[in-house]
């Protein structure tokens, strides 16, 4: 017995430090939206029960009208029949007012739900996020949301309502006929059975069904992204045959599945079939015996039927509160990231400011920084740039010159070292999320959002009136394409700006980062569509409205170079002042034009 004892006890150990210590904590995540709706809630759980109060009421009710019509007693035949109706007629009217409270609050949690995760994503650590694909994401925002948002709604007044009205229905059985109770309950066993054997499964094919979703969402993303591409080179059959084959392998899991939820399917029907058979049989024989009246027989069979139908409601809700689990982890495994804290900082504010007569000063001393994980990308790493400069960022792809912009930016943070931004003469501030406010970041890609050319620029200074746009177009030569257009300002940029050619989406993305008036501009290649003649005039421009800017620019054209105060070379962990391209790399970079002479030369 000793030895029973301890091998349960360890049993249950087991249990809670497993599976169930992951499910209750999954579901206390779920109850925070359940607490925040708590009176929605509340009011759906109490329509829920009345409308099973009244089912149950029809069968008694039932009873009374089939004696009356049959004459077993002398009840009024027209006053049972009035609220057999109005019983009737009840129901319809409470599951349509649960109905339509289900879409409002379902949709209204919904898109809260969705809301608070949107904003979470955004607020999580760049670094943290980077190794998730965006379908993902996006699946985890849909899909997991949307699941979470059902089970907040429906799953606590379900289960009030069907473990009331199993209850209900158990004693007014227990008060009729005991034996005819505990038959309609023989099957009970077969049912926390397959019920066990299905939660198993469940939670199995629940993760398998949502990784393809995710997968298949995130081919989709990017292929819709770079249709382009996919067209150019000939490779839609291909990508054809890939998305069959996610559709193929979904409906593998899903089959699967089925073939599971089938054979627990069967054994529970066949369980019920020979319940229901044995009700109805043991009604019929105490009918026969003339213990009961034909409305009690039908009670009877009513009720035995609704007590063997609630007892199978609780029992499958178990596999819903496990999906709901599930997807209530996927999402805790995202918002559980690392926050990035979005700060306002009033002695930043102080300084932008200030650096309208004096510039902003950058520094990184002694950094070092690598991905989760990975190789070192810089190594004690020193660099300044000064207020009036063009600094430039020269060196191979994939050595780190998009990462030191990140770094100024507060996107990643250093392992060691320090960065940091002052005005000349004032205190320094470490790089955060705070310090963005003194950068305005052109990045590779020209990045440009649906909505007209005016909503993208206003996107950083809504409040700029029409002629600071104009300005800040004139400044990146894109006002001369724009104002020929025939809707100028108001014209859509369509999904990634496909009407517009890179050199355009360039000059549009430039203008959009000048209306930040921020003392310091980064450009990761974005002149890199630009012919040199404009891309020297756009770099003017920006110097010229505003001769304390600081400008850091990554390119690979030694027309951009010629143009710097200082170039450092970006390579094998280390970032170095330099004062000229080596020839190779000039060759590559640009075969038919000679090496500029005047790389340190001063503007």
């Amino acid at each position: 017995m000793k030895h029973l004892l301890a091998y349960i006890r360890k049993g249950i150990e087991k249990i809670k430090a497993g599976k169930l210590k992951e499910l209750t904590k999954q579901w206390r995540w779920i109850l925070i939206y359940v607490r925040r709706y708590w009176l929605l809630v509340g009011l759906y759980t109490l329509l829920s029960v009345s409308g099973s109060l009244l089912g149950l009421g029809t069968s008694l009710v039932s009873r009374s009208l089939v004696d009356a019509v049959t004459g077993y007693n002398s009840q009024d035949i027209i006053g049972v029949a009035f609220l057999y109706v109005g019983v009737g007629i009840s129901q319809i009217f409470i599951g349509v007012i649960r109905g339509r409270l289900s879409l409002r609050v379902s949709l209204k949690i919904t898109n809260e739900i969705r809301g608070d995760i949107y904003r979470q994503i955004l607020q999580t650590d760049w670094e943290a996020l980077a190794s998730y694909r965006t379908g993902d994401l996006l699946y985890r925002i849909n899909g997991d949301a949307g699941m979470i948002a059902n089970h907040v709604l429906t799953f606590l007044p379900n289960l009030v309502s069907t473990l009331i009205s199993f209850g209900t229905a158990f004693v007014i059985m227990m008060q009729n006929d005991v034996a005819m109770a505990f038959i309609s309950l023989g099957g009970a066993p077969v049912t926390l059975i397959v019920s066990r054997y299905s939660m198993m499964k469940m939670r199995e094919y629940q993760k398998k069904n949502q990784e393809p979703s995710s997968t298949k969402m995130s081919f989709d993303h990017e292929t819709f992204q770079n249709l382009q591409m996919v067209k150019a080179f000939g490779l839609v059959d291909t990508f054809i045959g890939r998305f069959h084959a996610m559709q193929e392998r979904a409906i593998k899991i899903s089959m699967d599945q089925n073939k599971y939820q089938s054979i627990g399917s069967i054994l529970t029907s066949l369980t019920g079939s020979v319940i229901g058979y044995a009700c109805y049989g043991f009604a019929i024989f105490r009918l026969w015996q003339g213990e009961i009246s034909y409305g009690t027989m039908t009670m009877f069979v009513s009720m035995a039927g609704s007590l063997r139908g609630s007892f199978s409601s609780v029992v499958n809700m178990m596999p819903m509160l496990l999906r709901a689990g599930v997807s209530a982890g996927r999402i805790m495994e995202i918002t559980t990231l690392p926050r990035e804290r979005i700060r306002e900082d009033p002695e930043v504010r102080r300084m932008k400011e200030e650096s309208q007569k004096r510039g902003v000063r950058v520094r990184m001393e002694e950094v070092l920084f690598w991905y989760q994980e990975d190789e070192p990308i810089y190594e004690r790493v020193n660099f300044h740039a000064e207020p009036g400069e063009i600094i430039g960022l020269v060196g191979p792809s994939g050595q780190g010159k998009t990462t030191l912009l990140r770094l100024l930016l507060g996107l990643y943070h250093p392992k060691g070292g320090s960065v940091t931004v002052e005005v000349p003469g004032g205190e320094r501030q470490e790089v955060s999320s705070a310090t963005r406010c003194l950068f305005s970041y052109i990045p590779q890609g020209n990045i440009l959002f649906s909505g007209t050319i005016e909503e993208n620029l206003r996107m950083l200074k809504p409040q700029a009136t029409e002629e600071e746009l104009i300005r800040a177009l004139e400044a990146s030569c894109a006002w001369e394409f724009v104002s020929r257009l025939e809707e100028g300002l108001k014209t859509e940029v369509q999904e990634g700006g496909r009407r517009f050619s890179e050199g355009q989406k360039q000059r549009i993305c430039i203008a959009r980062a000048l209306l930040a008036d921020a003392p310091v501009v980064l450009l990761d290649e974005a002149t890199s569509a630009l012919d040199m003649a404009t891309e020297q005039r756009v770099l003017g421009n920006i110097i010229r409205s505003e001769p304390h800017r600081t400008l850091i620019v990554t390119a690979h054209r030694p027309s951009v170079f010629s143009m710097c105060s200082r170039m450092y070379r970006v390579q094998e962990g280390s970032v170095r002042e330099v004062f000229g391209l080596e020839p190779e790399e000039e060759r590559a970079q640009n075969p038919s034009t000679a090496a500029s002479a005047n790389f340190g030369k001063n503007r």
